[in-house]
C-alpha cells in the first residue's frame, strides 16, 4: 500500500529523514516511535508529499506520488486522510459543516455529501451533536469529528500524527478504539505516529523505530490491546499512596 524507497528530507541546515526506505502493507496498522526530534512527523508527512521529499520516492497504492504535480497530486491524496494532535477544526463551524468542507474540497456531489457526513458521523458517534461548534465539545469529541472529516473521502490509508498526545488515558483508549474500528470495517491502512509506547502496543500489528531520521528498526507484534482505565477518583488516591511513604494533607 505504502513504499517509500531512500526518502530524504531537510530543513535549512537540519536533516530530520535520512535515506529512509519503507513499505507498509495494505491493512496494517503501522506505528512509527522514536525520541522527539527523531524524524517521525516529517516522514509521515512525506508519505502524502505534505513536505516534498529533496530526494527518494514515494508511492501509495500503486501511484508514484513523487511524479505528480497539480491537479493529478491533489487526485492522488483524496485515498490518503489525516488526523492531527490538535484537532484542526474550524471553530466557526458546526460540526457538520467540519466534516462537509472535505467533501466540497473533493468536489464530491452535493446531493450526496448530506448523507455521506451523517454516515461517517454516526460511524464516530457523533450524530446528535451536528449542530455544535467545536467550542462545545470535549478534547476527545473533536478528535471523532476529526477522524469522522478523514473517513468522509472514503480513504484507503489514514495518517495520523500525534492523534491521542492532547487526551486523558480513558479518552486516549476510544479514540485508538474508533481508529481500531476503522481498520477493521473499512480496511483502512493506518500508520500512527506517537512517542508513547503503550499507544503503538494497543493496536499496532507493525511498528518502525526511528532514530536520527533513521530507521533503527521495523518488525512485527502482537497487539496489546486497549486498557481502559480506572478513573474513580478513590483510585487515584489508592495508586498515591499505596506505597506507604505519603500522607493525607
Amino acid at each position: 500500500m505504502i513504499h517509500l524507497h531512500n526518502v530524504s528530507k531537510s530543513f535549512h541546515t537540519f536533516q530530520a529523514v535520512r535515506s529512509v526506505s519503507l513499505t507498509i502493507e495494505k491493512g496494517q496498522v503501522h506505528g512509527i516511535i522514536g525520541a522527539s526530534g527523531a524524524g517521525k512527523s516529517t516522514l509521515l508527512r512525506l508519505i502524502n508529499l505534505l513536505e516534498i521529499p529533496d530526494a527518494g520516492e514515494v508511492a501509495v497504492n500503486g501511484q508514484k506520488l513523487t511524479q505528480l504535480n497539480g491537479k493529478a497530486l491533489r487526485e492522488a491524496r483524496k485515498s490518503i486522510g489525516m488526523i492531527f494532535q490538535h484537532f484542526n477544526l474550524v471553530a466557526n463551524k458546526t460540526i457538520y459543516e467540519n466534516v462537509a468542507v472535505s467533501l466540497r474540497l473533493a468536489q464530491y456531489p452535493r446531493r450526496q455529501r448530506r448523507e455521506r457526513v451523517m454516515e461517517c458521523l454516526q460511524f464516530v458517534g457523533l450524530a446528535s451533536f451536528k449542530d455544535k461548534y467545536p467550542a462545545q465539545l470535549s478534547g476527545g469529541q473533536k478528535q471523532r469529528v476529526a477522524i469522522a472529516r478523514a473517513l468522509a473521502n472514503y480513504p484507503q490509508v489514514l495518517l495520523c500524527d500525534e492523534p491521542t498526545s492532547s487526551l486523558d488515558p480513558n479518552t486516549t483508549a476510544e479514540i485508538l478504539g474508533v481508529l481500531k474500528n476503522v481498520n477493521e470495517t473499512f480496511g483502512v491502512t493506518i500508520v500512527m505516529v506517537s512517542h508513547e509506547m503503550d499507544v503503538i502496543k494497543s493496536i499496532c500489528n507493525h511498528v518502525t523505530v526511528l532514530a536520527d531520521g533513521k530507521v533503527y528498526d521495523s518488525l512485527a507484534i502482537e497487539p496489546k490491546g486497549i486498557r481502559l482505565i480506572d478513573d474513580n477518583p478513590e483510585n487515584f488516591v489508592k495508586q498515591l499512596t499505596e506505597d506507604g511513604e505519603w500522607d493525607h494533607a
